[in-house]
């Protein structure tokens, strides 16, 4: 009786450290941003590069949060054919496991719970390029109090679910992220050179004499549009039977639209789209993750999948059909019948039976560095010396100079 009662005590410790700790990190985030923005908003180069140091310290915050609350481990599974063998490993001396995923890279996975994002953006973290995310989002994320501005400041992409209204805005930011990703963008001096009536940007990479310091990304997407739930299921199966198109058992049909735009976009910076599958320990066939693992379950009582199973495969952009909508649609479905039959694997047994000498399998912590941590836990005080320091020499440099 007296363990169960220490330990719930030291469960809501926890919790409220977490939360003070989320707090203050994703604050003293938001504040440097702003300090950021203004002090560096003649040179984009210097504003890009320390606002990706605060999207990466964005993620290293949530990571540190979750493992400490709801830790869980991680199962990722790799196609040997077209990721090299060895290129997700554990790494004995950080603690923690590795990825060499490519930059440049659309990825794309099913949608089951609202912290799925989380997770691929620490795989990006495990490969190096957590300041290097971009995710497209609903435009209802947009106003979420403080978490609203700073993922405005990492130039997420926020969706009406309107395509004439989104299609502009789209057409803009991915140009954006191509050009950029070529060092002949806005960050490197270059600027469009009009403006259409529709409002896009149009740009002149001939302009560019010698091209700058190349942005890379990695664009993260879930093609379902939504996550898996009692709902989007009922409103899938009406679409599908308006359609004429089969539903999924596991995954909600995939829309074909934006993915294939953001790809036609991004065609002369993208080699590679990731193709990622996502499941969840703890979750029936006939259960929906989002009615288990609730952000206030995961976060407040530490209620968290006990393993996150990923598999990955590379697909070359050359090998889509971009330029046929119908191909497309087919080649897009097919690779949902993949999830869809993995899914059905998963539930049956527990894992998605794959060959492991066509694939490679490697399991580790959700978790970041240790000193990571520490810089976290440190971050909103550590942070003050370096703003005042800042803050002080770029109010000296305005003073008049003496003679």
């Amino acid at each position: 009786m007296i363990k169960i009662i220490l330990y719930r005590i030291y469960k809501v410790i926890v919790t409220l450290a977490s939360i003070v700790i989320f707090v203050q990190g994703a604050l003293s985030i938001v504040i440097y941003q702003y300090i950021i923005n203004f002090f560096y908003r003649g040179n984009l180069a210097k504003r890009q590069k320390y606002l990706n140091k605060t999207k990466k310290r964005f993620i290293l915050l949530l990571v540190t949060i979750l493992s400490m609350v709801a830790p869980s481990q991680v199962r990722i599974t790799s196609e040997n054919k077209s990721i090299p063998k060895g290129s997700i490993y554990m790494d004995r001396k950080k603690g923690r496991l590795v990825s060499k995923a490519r930059s440049n890279a659309v990825v794309i996975a099913n949608h089951q719970i609202y912290t799925d994002w989380v997770f691929l953006w620490w795989l990006a973290y495990a490969s190096n390029l957590a300041g290097d995310v971009y995710i497209m989002l609903k435009k209802s994320l947009e106003s979420i109090p403080l978490l609203g501005k700073g993922m405005q400041n990492y130039k997420f992409i926020f969706m009406n679910r309107k395509w004439e209204q989104d299609k502009i805005n789209l057409t803009n930011i991915l140009n954006e992220l191509d050009l950029d990703a070529r060092g002949v963008g806005l960050i490197d001096g270059n600027t469009p050179v009009n403006k259409t009536e529709e409002g896009i940007y149009e740009w002149d990479e001939t302009k560019v004499v010698r091209p700058g310091e190349k942005w890379p990304y990695w664009l993260i997407l879930f093609p379902e549009g939504t996550n898996l739930s009692a709902g989007t299921r009922a409103k899938n199966n009406q679409y599908a039977a308006k359609n004429g198109l089969k539903p999924f058992r596991h995954v909600l049909l995939p829309r074909t639209t934006g993915l294939k735009f953001c790809l036609k976009q991004l065609r002369k910076s993208c080699e590679y789209v990731y193709d990622i599958t996502i499941a969840y320990s703890g979750i029936n066939s006939d259960q929906y993750g989002q009615d288990i693992y609730k952000l206030g379950n995961i976060f407040l009582k530490g209620e968290s999948p006990k393993l996150v199973e990923i598999y990955i495969r590379a697909i070359k952009l050359e090998d889509i059909p971009l330029e046929d909508d119908d191909k497309f649609q087919a080649w897009l479905f097919e690779v949902w019948k993949f999830k869809d039959d993995l899914m059905d694997t998963y539930y049956k047994t527990g894992n998605f039976g794959l060959d492991l000498d066509l694939n490679s399998s490697v399991t580790g912590p959700c978790r970041v560095s240790v000193m990571s941590v520490i810089s976290i836990l440190l971050f909103p005080v550590l942070t003050l010396i370096p703003l005042i320091y800042l803050l002080f020499t770029k109010l000296h440099s305005l003073l008049p100079a003496h003679t």
